[in-house]
């Protein structure tokens, strides 16, 4: 087709342009036309170029991928780009900037408004952090169940604080939580830092008048951080076995030659197929316990290499800290160690679950650590009684012991709690295990607390928490209970003043009160403890179950929505510097305070 613009003019090839079938633009005459293609997945759709669209999906990349705001101006991306989709305009930096500020405010309103219409109460978690340049920031994290009875976990706040003292933060958490237009919350999850016992008071006094019972359970300590300190505890008895262990780990992994000689050894023991040697992080025990596990293994390569590798021996005796080679007895007590360790493990893991509920299996969890603890406080083992004593005691100030005047509502002008020490743990985690069907006020229930508080302490320990469920009900009752009527009704006979209209008006009001003592008998709170338990062996998922059950037990699914939601652990809190750490690095410390929290 000629199409020469001297001898031969241009309608011909136009006309043909608009009539081919081949023209991939041909959809831009009409916008709403799209391509068919098929996707990655195998699944055929229609498709159609949208700049805007593509720009914000680019930003919502380097969000969620963590990259450089330049990243668009990279000539290797763009090389791809001018094969995989020409049209499309890379952005750069600033444009790139600008896009995901765009992104940032777009999905806060999103989130604001599906608090207004899905949230009637919050469950709070906090946590501080230093960064790099030794900026102090802090993160709050929201969760909540919804209408439709699902869990939700988002990150409400990540911004810079000049302190972490204790008024700091409970002033930092009411900014975002009025920020978010929520004013409503249940409880707050934090560590067992003295800031945040301070953090909390204050926390407390503004929030009076929303909370429930005045603030009563608003404090809720982390369960990992509780399991940590006394796992800690324990570990200070074969503090000196676990360090020989990790120092002959780290001098097989500081040296090429070292590793050789170790796997030669490996070879000649026949244990090639088990996981290598791993370093641990001494302050974190979890850690510690797959470093164990890991060089156990190889206890019989550590003794072999007492007599073929001298200058194993005299590194561990002459090094800066001098803890020597483990020996028989080492191994012996890192063994024990390391198997107690591993129940403590799994238990860390469950408890720090973020994306389903986990306060319904709180006082389990409890009672397992318990049983733990007291087997080897039972112990004829000298070192396991010592670290069991070591345990317990701590186990005790948070969990095992239960004090008839309760300090966790005494609060001095400050907003520090008086003694401290003698804090009862919070009532709302034997709330969340009795709105679990298979438990509920049972006997099951009630052995569970006289194990952990013992038969006399356990009894007053019973008596709070049937005390407890009943005054939450209660509260709850009256928030969304439905209204009492407050006129009577009026008797059509009597209205025309007739004879007899008056009795007949006494006798409607007293059959009317009488219809009303005797439908009101039973609550529902009565109703679904009256009901039989279900099987404890079977599983079930109590926010189907409670959605189930919504029609029947409309105040206790609301008390369930807030109660199940609590979480028993500040993860996800932590879990937010640990995604942002990759952030908050030498290269990234150029990046504004804001311009963190919209990444994160």
């Amino acid at each position: 087709m000629k199409a020469d613009t001297k001898s031969n003019g241009t309608s011909s090839l136009k006309r043909h342009f608009n009539v081919c079938k081949c023209n991939a633009h041909k959809c831009n005459k009409d916008p709403t036309q799209g391509i068919l293609q098929a996707t990655q997945d195998e699944v055929i759709g229609t498709w159609r170029f949208d700049q805007d669209e593509l720009r914000a999906a680019f930003a919502e990349m380097v969000i969620e991928d963590e990259q450089p705001f330049c990243f668009g101006e990279k000539p290797g991306l763009r090389k791809f780009m001018a094969k995989a989709c020409p049209r499309f305009q890379l952005p750069s930096r600033r444009t790139c900037t600008r896009d995901t500020v765009r992104c940032y405010f777009q999905e806060k309103a999103k989130l604001k408004k599906f608090f207004k219409d899905s949230c009637q109460r919050v469950c709070l978690t906090t946590d501080c952090w230093t960064s790099q340049q030794q900026d102090g920031y802090m993160t709050v994290t929201a969760s909540f169940i919804d209408d439709n009875l699902k869990m939700h976990k988002k990150v409400i706040g990540f911004f810079m604080v000049k302190g972490h003292k204790g008024d700091d933060i409970g002033k930092n958490v009411i900014r975002c939580m009025t920020e978010w237009g929520l004013d409503r919350v249940m409880t707050i999850t934090v560590d067992n830092a003295s800031a945040n016992d301070t953090g909390i008071g204050y926390l407390r006094r503004q929030l009076s008048g929303t909370n429930i019972a005045n603030g009563k359970y608003l404090h809720m300590r982390c369960a990992a951080h509780i399991v940590n300190l006394i796992v800690q505890d324990g570990l200070k008895e074969v503090d000196l076995s676990v360090k020989r262990v990790r120092a002959a780990v780290r001098y097989i992994r500081n040296g090429g030659s070292r590793i050789v000689k170790f796997k030669e050894l490996i070879e000649e023991e026949k244990l090639t197929n088990k996981p290598f040697l791993k370093l641990d992080v001494p302050t974190r025990w979890n850690s510690t316990c797959i470093m164990l596990k890991a060089a156990i293994v190889y206890e019989k390569v550590f003794t072999r290499l007492v007599d073929e590798d001298m200058s194993y021996v005299i590194d561990l005796s002459e090094a800066r800290d001098g803890f020597g080679h483990p020996d028989e007895t080492d191994w012996e007590n890192v063994k024990k160690m390391a198997d107690f360790l591993e129940h403590f493990h799994d238990l860390t893991v469950r408890v720090s679950a973020t994306l389903h509920i986990t306060s319904h299996t709180f006082f389990h969890e409890i009672g397992e650590v318990h049983l733990l603890i007291q087997s080897w406080l039972n112990s004829t083992d000298v070192v396991q009684s010592a670290m069991g004593r070591r345990m317990k005691d701590k186990f005790d100030k948070y969990w095992g012991l239960w004090h008839t005047s309760n300090s966790n509502t005494i609060v001095n002008d400050k907003g520090r709690g008086k003694g401290k020490e003698k804090e009862n743990i919070n009532l709302l985690i034997f709330v969340a295990g009795c709105l679990d069907p298979r438990y509920k006020l049972s006997m099951y229930t009630k052995i569970i607390v006289e194990e952990i508080f013992g038969e006399e302490r356990g009894q007053l320990v019973w008596e709070a928490i049937d005390t407890c469920v009943h005054e939450l009900f209660e509260e709850y009752k009256k928030m969304y209970g439905p209204a009492e009527e407050t006129s009577d009704a009026i008797d059509p006979v009597a209205s025309k003043g007739g004879r007899g209209g008056k009795l007949k008006e006494v006798i409607a009001k007293r059959m009317k009160l009488g219809n009303a003592s005797s439908n009101n008998t039973k609550s529902e709170l009565d109703k679904y403890l009256a009901e039989e338990t279900e099987d404890t062996e079977m599983k079930i998922d109590l926010l189907v179950w409670w959605k189930a059950s919504e029609q029947r037990f409309p105040i206790l699914s609301r008390l369930a929505r807030d109660v199940l939601a609590i979480p028993i652990s500040s993860i996800a809190s932590e879990s937010a510097f640990s995604t942002s750490g990759r952030i908050l690095d030498d290269f990234g410390s150029s990046l504004t305070p804001f311009m963190l929290e919209a990444l994160n």
